[in-house]
C-alpha cells in the first residue's frame, strides 16, 4: 500500500480546514465558495436513493483506470498543494468522501484521510 504522495485529505466545508487548502468535491459549493472546485470528483446526483453505487458508478465512468485518477489528483495537487477535499457533511460515512477514500486505496493503494488540526505540544 502506497503512501499518500500528494498528502490529500478529506473534510467538510465547515471545518476548521485551512481554508487555502479546501478544494470543493461538492456537484454545488456553497453559495459563498470562491475557491477550486474537482468537479470531476463531485457526484453527479447527490441525491440519488443509492448514492454509494451511483457514485461508483460515476468514478468508475470517468476514470475507467487508476493512472487517470492520479493524473486528475496531481493536477488539483498542483494547483492547491496538500488539498483537502470537501464537501457538505460532517460526518463521511455520509458522505461521497467516505467512497472517495475506499476508490483510491483501491485504485491506487493510496490511505487518504480525515483531515486533523494539527496537535498542540504540551509546555509541561
Amino acid at each position: 500500500m502506497q503512501n499518500n504522495p500528494l498528502c490529500i485529505s478529506l473534510s467538510f466545508f465547515a471545518s476548521h480546514a485551512p481554508r487555502e487548502r479546501k478544494v470543493c468535491i461538492a456537484k454545488y459549493p456553497p453559495r459563498s465558495w470562491q475557491g477550486p472546485r474537482a468537479t470531476l470528483l463531485a457526484p453527479s446526483d447527490p441525491r440519488a436513493k443509492n448514492w454509494r453505487q451511483a457514485y461508483r458508478l460515476d468514478m468508475a465512468g470517468r476514470f475507467a483506470a487508476g493512472p487517470q485518477l492520479g493524473d486528475y489528483l496531481m493536477e488539483i495537487a498542483r494547483a492547491t498543494p496538500r488539498p483537502i477535499l470537501c464537501c457538505y457533511e460532517r460526518r463521511p460515512e455520509e458522505c461521497h468522501r467516505s467512497i472517495l477514500a475506499a476508490l483510491l486505496r483501491e485504485m491506487l493503494g493510496w490511505e487518504v484521510q480525515e483531515w486533523q488540526p494539527p496537535r498542540q505540544g504540551s509546555l509541561l
